[in-house]
């Protein structure tokens, strides 16, 4: 939609139905989206695309703000969509774009006089931009960002210029990801907001769904004057830049650069509700605050670098009543404030402005601007000077010492030896590059008084001689085939410098490829090509690039590249131009391909033959075609009697279906798809000749696809149990088989990739590589525990399936083998014992009874009989485990019989600690034998003059 410029071209209008006279153009609401009233059957759905709006202006007659009326001057959802020189005024909010949508730009545009917002990206804007846009006078925020119920990512607000908003912010973002804002101009907040807003404080910006402050947020280069407010609500300040986390922490890395922020309204930045982590400022210039350099409410972690403050008007920099949950990280070159410049009054003062030389209570030197940036020089060239002003704010005379610079820089200056009272000096900078790339520098002004030395950080860049250019700018391949290439563009490189270019590589983004003549070098003057092509590799939009990386100081130069792909179930008529031989009032062409079969297209009644033509752009291939009524049963079954033609030039026609009778159930969906034989074709027409229903031709949608045409198939796999639980298997033993079956309840044949396990899980399968629609097939799964207790893991089924990975919970526990104690309750003999502690404690499964020896009698001797020779490999031995049992060690042997007998050495004599802390419990192992009785020697207790054992245990291992 494109005007004559909006001095020539304006929409006005009012309203059918609601009170405010209001005037707009809207994208299509998605079904699900930002919109918070009911969608209609109409707008649900994708958003629209592709629109341009440009040179023309859009004047509404709002005269108070309702906000359940959407009388905006833009609304809906626009997809790869560019508003170019619009004027937008006296309309509620001038865009209000409720997503989900992506890739938008607004630019070059003019928004004023709104009763709410001047733009408010809400609800999953995505890689959209406003830039080069003058707002003003709105009676929300200038520009906002609010993803209620669905990130906001890759958004970007660039170069405008914001003044005068009413109720709130100038600019903000409540919540999003990887946002940036810079390079723009905000001033004068009137009430309720600062010039900059980051924050988590808007109904429906929570982490649940992601909708939250994450990733990287950039404010960088922006200029922020006489931003903030005096707040008559909170009645306390609101800061020039501020952060909230009222509805949860902020947390992401915010990066606050290169940005003036002169003559605040009150606190020049302010932190409130929540916490915030992590904000780096970093070359920031404070000149002026109605109150502090920052006003912290709540915590933060923050770091400052190269951050100069003049003219606070509090005198004080930090007010901090929070304590050290707002610590800042000091980094190097910060003047003006200090840390340790910190107060907690628990009140709140009025604003007390200090300007150089204009009162105030206190004052000093300083520089202005903070940061001067030159722009990118020839090596060894000399640019215009720049100005910075030194000023003296104080009520005496300023000393003043050497003025210098370092870097690639040079000054001038009228500053003398003394600068009075009130007064100022000018230092005049010119930058003179040495060498390619980023030239840093400091202008120093040498004084002893407040605020001295002055500094002022000094940026420029040298280039080389290398300017290169792409002409176009953009290539756009249309709609293309999935899978199939397109013919080559072509992109002329010229470099327009003065000095041979070095080029490093050529490539490309996306679904393009690129041939070039480009070598290792372009000499001034000269150009080379590069030959792009286009192979869409799935359906929609394919956005790509070709950079061309050199040593130009702006290398990567870049061209964008856009495209869409087609695959067999894109519907070709979608955005195609409709015409008809005839329509009736309210049933226009248009309706037939809008995506929406509550709207129709109806010729003349009783005028038989008539058409409905659908123009595509270019020569398409076409597969089928399928044609909609209305689906409400109210439409009765009806016969319509039709051909398809096509056409590569809209004047020669190809039969590609003769004329036969279709039939349109409301129980079938009131659809009839008509296959064809393929066919290439810029424009197809259907030619009615008879209707059963109604004396003229219907239509509600008419679609076109490429190969077979109609919904996609879908595919949908169900795993039955959707969990297996193993029974308590032995370490080291393989447990029966379950089995899973995995059913696709789809539509279309599933294609099947990795069947696989985790943990101590293994599988074996009868699927393949394919599962047909409705179709099985048996995972079975066993369990080897590697360890025991409780052992997890899990069965994934990959596929094309959208929701895969199919996964199944696995469990089971690992036990160990039957443990028995071979000498339990078996019958023992003993050289002694003492009082009642007979030999049989020690194999009574008790260790609080125990066999004790006569004291003073080594060696003594405990054996048991184990009813038959059996395979013993250990023997465990235990003292009572009460802690009055002191560590002791006891010296003895162990011997085994099979006969009772013949006794011999199974492990010989060795001393063993038996120690209250670990158990009072001594292992003794040794190579498997074959022994029916075992006997232990005592010879030597530190604890007792008397051998002594509580548990004597064998074990087969």
């Amino acid at each position: 939609l494109a005007g004559a410029g909006p001095w020539y071209s304006v929409l006005t209008g009012r309203h059918p139905t609601q009170r405010n006279r209001g005037v707009g153009v809207y994208g299509k609401y998605v079904q699900g989206g930002g919109y918070g009233g009911e969608i209609r059957p109409q707008e649900a759905g994708g958003p629209s695309r592709n629109v341009t709006l440009k040179d023309f202006a859009i004047i509404g007659e709002i005269t108070e703000r309702e906000d359940n009326d959407q009388v905006n001057a833009m609304g809906g959802a626009m997809t790869d969509s560019v508003v170019d020189n619009v004027w937008m005024q006296h309309t509620k909010v001038g865009a209000w774009m409720d997503g989900p949508m992506d890739n938008f730009t607004i630019k070059n545009s003019r928004i004023l006089d709104q009763t709410a917002d001047g733009v408010n990206f809400h609800t999953g804007v995505t890689n959209s931009t406003v830039t080069n846009t003058f707002v003003r006078n709105t009676g929300d925020d200038g520009l906002a960002m609010w993803p209620e119920r669905v990130p906001n990512v890759n958004d970007s607000f660039t170069h405008n210029t914001v003044i005068l908003p009413i109720l709130a912010n100038n600019i903000v973002t409540y919540g999003g990801r990887d946002i940036k804002i810079t390079d723009n101009v905000v001033s004068d907040t009137i009430s309720n907001g600062g010039g900059i807003h980051i924050a988590n404080r808007y109904p429906g910006v929570n982490s649940g769904q992601g909708t939250a402050v994450a990733g990287t947020i950039t404010a960088a280069r922006n200029t922020l004057l006489r931003a903030g407010n005096n707040d008559y609500n909170w009645h306390f300040g609101v800061g020039a830049i501020w952060f909230s986390g009222l509805n949860e922490p902020v947390n992401a890395t915010i990066n606050v650069t290169d940005t003036d922020i002169l003559d605040s309204s009150y606190a020049a930045i302010h932190f409130i509700e929540g916490s915030t982590k992590t904000v780096n400022f970093n070359n920031v210039n404070i000149d002026g605050t109605g109150t502090y350099m920052i006003q912290a409410q709540s915590g933060a972690t923050t770091t400052f670098t190269n951050v100069k403050a003049n003219h606070i008007g509090a005198g004080v920099a930090i007010h901090n009543c929070v304590g050290t949950s707002f610590t800042p990280t000091v980094g190097t070159g910060n003047t003006g404030w200090s840390p340790t410049s910190t107060t907690c009054t628990g009140t709140w003062p009025d604003p007390n402005y200090i300007y150089p030389g204009g009162g105030g209570t206190t004052g000093g030197l300083s520089g202005s601007p903070g940061l001067v940036s030159f722009e990118a020089r020839q090596v060894g060239s000399t640019s215009p000077a720049q100005a910075v002003t030194i000023s003296n704010g104080a009520t005496t005379a300023a000393p003043i010492g050497s003025v210098s610079v370092s870097g690639d820089y040079a000054q001038t200056n009228n500053c003398g030896t003394t600068l009075a009272a009130g007064a100022s000096c000018t230092v005049n900078v010119t930058f003179k590059p040495t060498a390619t790339g980023t030239r840093t520098g400091t202008l120093t002004v040498a004084s002893s008084a407040p605020g001295g030395p002055v500094t002022v950080s000094l940026t420029g860049s040298g280039t080389n001689g290398v300017a290169l250019t792409a002409s176009p700018g953009s290539l756009s391949f249309g709609s293309r085939q999935s899978g199939s290439t397109s013919p080559a563009q072509a992109v002329t490189v010229t470099n327009n410098g003065t000095a041979p270019a070095t080029l490093s590589g050529v490539t490309t983004t996306g679904d393009y490829a690129q041939t070039t003549t480009c070598g290792a070098t372009l000499a001034a003057g000269a150009s080379c090509t590069v030959n792009v092509t286009f192979t869409p590799t799935a359906s929609g939009s394919r956005p790509g690039t070709v950079k061309v990386a050199s040593n130009d100081v702006n290398s990567p130069l870049t061209v964008n590249l856009s495209g869409s792909g087609i695959t067999s179930t894109t519907n070709l008529a979608l955005g195609a131009t409709m015409t008809a031989s005839s329509s009736i009032g309210g049933f226009p062409p248009g309706n037939a391909n809008d995506d929406n079969t509550a709207t129709y297209w109806e010729s003349n009644s009783n005028a038989f033959p008539q058409w409905l033509q659908a123009d595509l752009g270019t020569a398409q291939s076409i597969g089928s075609i399928t044609l909609k009524l209305p689906p409400p049963s109210a439409w009765a079954t009806r016969t319509q009697n039709l051909s398809v033609e096509g056409s590569t030039n809209g004047t020669t026609w190809t039969t590609l279906k003769a004329s036969a009778a279709y039939t349109f159930n409301p129980a079938t969906g009131n659809t009839v798809t008509i296959p064809l034989t393929t066919a290439s074709a810029r424009q197809v027409r259907l030619n009615f000749t008879a209707n059963s229903g109604w004396p003229a031709a219907q239509v509600a949608e008419f679609q076109i696809f490429p190969g077979g045409g109609g919904p996609a198939p879908t595919v949908s796999l169900a795993a039955s149990p959707s969990g297996l639980a193993f029974a308590a298997t032995t370490v080291g033993s393989t447990s029966p088989a379950q089995a899973v079956t995995v059913t696709n309840n789809g539509t279309g044949s599933a294609t099947l990739g990795t069947v696989a396990t985790t943990g101590d899980y293994a599988q074996t399968k009868t699927c393949g590589a394919t599962l047909a629609a409705g179709a099985s097939c048996t995972v079975n799964v066993t369990f080897t525990p590697t360890a025991t207790g409780t052992r997890t893991g899990n069965l994934s089924v990959a596929s094309n399936d959208p929701n895969g990975p199919l996964t199944v919970a696995l469990t089971g526990t690992g036990g160990t083998a039957p443990v028995t104690n071979l000498a339990q309750g078996r019958p023992t003999t003993e050289t002694s014992h003492s009082q009642t502690y007979g030999s049989g404690n020690a194999v009574d499964g008790n260790a609080s009874t125990y066999w004790e020896s006569a004291n003073n009698a080594f060696p003594q001797s405990v054996t048991v009989d184990l009813g038959s020779a059996v395979s013993v490999g250990r023997v465990v031995l235990k003292l009572p485990p009460d802690a009055a049992w002191a560590t002791r060690t006891q010296t003895l042997t162990v011997l085994g019989s099979t006969d009772g007998t013949n006794f011999t050495n199974v492990v010989g004599s060795a001393t063993y600690t038996f120690n209250p802390a670990t158990g009072n419990t001594a292992t003794i192992t040794f190579p498997a034998t074959s022994r029916r009785h075992l006997r232990l020697t005592f010879t030597a207790n530190s604890g007792w003059p008397a051998g002594q054992v509580s548990e004597f245990e064998v074990y087969a291992s």
